[in-house]
């Protein structure tokens, strides 16, 4: 290589040497950042997204469950469904069966191996025999009870032996419940109930002293032609209110509790109204073979003050009845530990998961994702179902403090005994008519309810 060359070559090499050194010179610091606090907050759980192969999961009642839209409640569900059925690769399907055949169609379809639905409704009194039978999944392996959206009363009714077996989300339906005919009460110059049972002076014995001043014969005639109360299931009602319970399950085993100081005291109690007092409307005023609901038809005509059953019965007097009414919750019994306010349930209804399901696991999954709360509900909007049933505000207070204070106490074993349920007809006819006491009533049925009791929980 030639000493030129040499040079220039050497030269090239200085001034790259000096331009990277420029260049390097002109880049901004560096600082060193500190490194970032841990946080406390813990990481989001990423969301669970399961692919259920395009299975289709049926959803079963007496009445049509698919969501409806043209409300922004019913949109709503409309728009859930169809995310949740692409995302998730599924369909729901609406089953809808008679009220009569839904007991015996799931033990039926769960004993063949192929269950009628994946969640399937029933009442409270159909419960125990599915139980009994194996026919119903215990639910606490795949939800969390304990968050707001499950309804206490289903939560606290479908727990047998430490498991539940039945959910339901938003306010239960009102059953027991105390209607009064508010003309017949302004003409007496009373109090309505509702606004006694804001100062707890809505009792037994206030029930009784008003019963009194509204059974009169109002046309002078010699004959009582209006009454104070009437009802159906008054009996047990009473016995309930009291902080009784007709029977009680534990440990795989029945009692009968119709020797128990609050159920034998409620019995003479309702006893006297009937055949002391006289102030209970009585069926057979009408006939030998009265229908099972006159009293109800009495009150919806005008003539008792106040009618004690179950609330459905609402929709007939909003239909029929000329008269204004309300509401009240039933009366504390003098026997009630808790002093406390509550309606008799029976008849609830919610949803289970029948055995037999095939992967129940998804099933849970898919429900527990349909039941979250939207958060734009309107958390008043369970008074749109008893707008037109109510004909005045107190109506929705008296709704408003049940819900608040859980105030129900369920029905229990009694109800799912039909043959215990039958057999009280003839005592419930003899306290009404007062042709037995309490005493002889007792001791002529009692071992027979007792075997009715015990023959239901035999697994056969």
């Amino acid at each position: 290589m030639s000493k030129g060359l040499k040079r220039l070559l050497t030269l090239t090499m200085v001034v790259v040497l000096v331009a990277a050194l420029a260049v390097s010179c002109n880049k901004p610091a560096v600082e060193n950042s500190p490194s970032p606090e841990p946080s406390d907050e813990p990481s989001p759980t990423p969301e669970e997204v399961r692919d259920l192969g395009g299975r289709i999961i049926k959803v079963a009642a007496w009445w049509d469950m698919t969501p409806q839209g043209g409300t922004p409640g019913g949109d709503r569900q409309v728009q859930r469904r169809a995310e949740m059925e692409e995302k998730y690769n599924f369909t729901f399907e609406y089953v809808i069966l008679e009220w009569e055949n839904v007991n015996e169609t799931y033990s039926s379809s769960v004993m063949s191996g192929t269950p009628f639905a994946d969640i399937a409704t029933i009442e409270d009194n159909w419960l125990m025999q599915h139980y009994k039978l194996n026919e119903v999944q215990a639910l606490d392996q795949w939800f969390d009870f304990s968050e707001e959206k499950w309804d206490p009363l289903t939560v606290e009714s479908t727990t047998i032996d430490g498991k539940v077996y039945g959910m339901a989300t938003g306010k239960w339906w009102p059953r027991g419940m105390v209607f009064f005919n508010k003309r017949i009460f302004d003409e007496a110059g009373l109090t309505y109930p509702n606004e006694l049972m804001k100062t707890k002076e809505w009792t037994w014995d206030k029930m009784r002293e008003y019963a009194k001043a509204l059974t009169k014969d109002t046309d002078n005639d010699g004959v009582i032609d209006q009454w104070g109360l009437a009802g159906m299931d008054l009996d047990l009602s009473m016995v309930y209110s009291n902080g009784g319970t007709m029977a009680s399950y534990a440990d795989g085993k029945a009692t009968l509790n119709l020797r128990d100081q609050k159920v034998v005291n409620a019995l003479n109690y309702y006893w006297n109204l009937c055949n002391t007092d006289k102030v209970v409307y009585s069926k057979y005023l009408y006939g030998d073979n009265p229908p099972w609901d006159i009293a109800a038809t009495m009150f919806e005509q005008g003539h008792v003050g106040m009618f004690w059953y179950q609330y459905w019965k609402v929709d007939s007097f909003r239909e029929n009845m000329e008269d204004d009414y309300s509401i009240v919750l039933p009366p504390i019994g003098p026997d009630d530990p808790e002093q406390s306010y509550k309606a008799y349930i029976t008849g609830h209804n919610f949803q289970t998961i029948p055995m037999n399901v095939n992967k129940p696991e998804d099933v849970a999954f898919i429900w527990n994702k349909w039941t979250e709360p939207f958060p734009e509900d309107d958390p008043d909007s369970w008074k749109e179902a008893h707008e037109d049933r109510a004909r005045d505000d107190a109506y929705f207070d008296v709704l408003e403090y049940m819900y608040d204070n859980n105030a129900y106490v369920s029905v229990g074993l009694w109800g799912s005994v039909k043959a215990a349920v039958e057999t009280w007809w003839g005592p419930q006819d003899s306290l009404l008519k007062g042709d037995k006491t309490v005493a002889e009533i007792i001791d002529e049925y009692f071992d027979t309810l007792q075997q009715a009791l015990d023959d239901f929980l035999k697994n056969d």
